[in-house]
């Protein structure tokens, strides 16, 4: 697991985290995979999850800015072209600290 990762156990996540909420056309476009398979990629656990006014919201197992900031700029411009068949035009950063429940959990 990478520095600035933090643990999970028990649907939970142990210290701070970050949400994010993502905007676009971010739903029925394979969003929450590719969310996924970034995260897998570097080495992030958490979820990703459809919400009911279309935006998707990604609980990472980090309060490193850093990677926040590098997991967000390859989503936007997906260097591994992995499938994503949307558009993603905003992205919020909230701290979190709680479940880690959704669609997808990785």
């Amino acid at each position: 697991m990478r520095a600035g990762a933090l643990t999970i156990s028990a649907g939970r996540i142990h210290g701070m985290a970050k949400k994010l909420i993502i905007g676009g056309r971010v739903q029925g476009v394979f969003c929450r995979n590719y969310c996924s398979q970034y995260a897998r990629k570097m080495g992030l656990g958490g979820s990703a999850s459809n919400m009911h006014d279309g935006t998707v919201r990604v609980i990472l197992s980090t309060d490193d800015d850093e990677l926040i900031k590098e997991f967000i700029q390859f989503l936007k411009t997906n260097p591994y072209n992995y499938t994503f068949y949307g558009r993603i035009e905003r992205v919020e950063v909230l701290d979190y600290s709680g479940p880690v429940s959704g669609d997808y959990v990785f």
